[in-house]
């Protein structure tokens, strides 16, 4: 490889890391201000065999929550039982605490042309193992469907 190719390499992976740093996972950026109003309902994804039903006064169900997987996606530990959760505004961006028991489980919040998800990462983030959460359906508690950003 040329001085060049080697100058431009060593330029342009930093900044595209830092580009999609600033992205989110995926590319998606964050979510911001996003209201409890928002996450009610049932979230599903269907390559991860997950489903997560957040109710409007806090409570929550979920089954198949992966907490293990192997390098190539494989599910090889899950979790389901009742829980509570929250939107927490500790960091600089919102999250979605499910809690269930003593176990403690993030999931981010993205936004994909107007349309939030719900992402949990499994394992080490470098790995890039996680499972994306769209919206299956929507309770009567959670008619406004115009997504605020």
């Amino acid at each position: 490889m040329n001085t060049r190719a080697w100058t431009w390499a060593l330029i342009s992976g930093p900044v595209a890391l830092s580009v999609s740093a600033c992205m989110g996972w995926g590319g998606y950026p964050p979510a911001k201000n996003v209201h409890d109003s928002q996450l009610v309902g049932t979230w599903r994804a269907r390559e991860c065999d997950t489903t997560l039903t957040l109710n409007p006064d806090g409570s929550a169900s979920a089954a198949g929550i992966p907490t293990e997987m192997e390098l190539d996606g494989k599910v090889t530990q899950r979790v389901s039982g009742d829980g509570t959760w929250e939107i927490d505004e500790s960091g600089a961006e919102q999250q979605l605490e499910f809690v269930m028991g003593d176990q403690h489980t993030p999931f981010d919040l993205y936004r994909d042309k107007g349309r939030l998800l719900v992402a949990l990462t499994v394992g080490d983030p470098d790995d890039m193992n996680s499972c994306i959460l769209t919206r299956h359906s929507k309770t009567a508690a959670n008619a406004p469907t115009a997504v605020q950003q």
